[in-house]
């Protein structure tokens, strides 16, 4: 609505955007839209208006457990994200932090979605389905795991780029574990 409804706003945004392009910088505008409902008119008026005066626009989408967590869901936002000429840049799976473990969907399933809904658009429309690696690891592409343990829910990933020989832990959420495995996540001797 900010879009459509400041003119000065979008004014600015576009003028940024030029002077970015004159001088060789890349400007996008980044969207959070995790569930094709959220388009909207007032989302397709925008974007057309950002498309028409040259302004790049991708979207980060999380990955949220009952939200968008289903190959149609997903498969349907990532193909309107391209209709409106908005770039569906990266699928999220959430961090590990406090209050949303019941929100957080594993790896084993960010993998499978990615590959249910390859192919569904134009390579270059297809989002990255990425970890942001805990205790600095960066972005990694969720199937590019060193090792994936599905009992306990531990996935380790490498980032030479970042620190040669580190790797990085990414835990699955809990819901995702067996009861007993659940259950050695509280246990102060096997958690460590």
């Amino acid at each position: 609505m900010k879009i459509t409804a400041d003119h000065a706003w979008t004014d600015a945004l576009t003028q940024i955007s030029d002077l970015g392009r004159a001088r060789g910088v890349e400007v996008s505008l980044h969207t959070h839209f995790n569930h094709p409902t959220e388009i909207t008119s007032f989302v397709v008026q925008a974007s057309n208006t950002l498309f028409s005066r040259g302004v790049m626009v991708r979207n980060q989408t999380v990955l949220l457990r009952g939200v968008n967590d289903n190959s149609q869901t997903l498969g349907m936002l990532v193909k309107r994200l391209g209709d409106l000429h908005i770039h569906p840049y990266y699928v999220y799976l959430c961090d590990p932090v406090l209050g949303i473990e019941d929100m957080r969907v594993d790896v084993a399933t960010a993998c499978r979605l990615e590959k249910e809904i390859r192919g569904l658009t134009a390579g270059y429309n297809m989002p990255a389905f990425v970890v942001d690696a805990p205790g600095g690891g960066g972005k990694r592409l969720v199937h590019s795991y060193e090792a994936y343990n599905a009992d306990s829910g531990l996935v380790s990933f490498a980032a030479p780029a970042v620190k040669r020989g580190k790797l990085f832990l990414y835990p699955d959420p809990l819901h995702t574990l067996s009861p007993a495995n659940r259950q050695r996540w509280f246990d102060p001797e096997t958690a460590r």
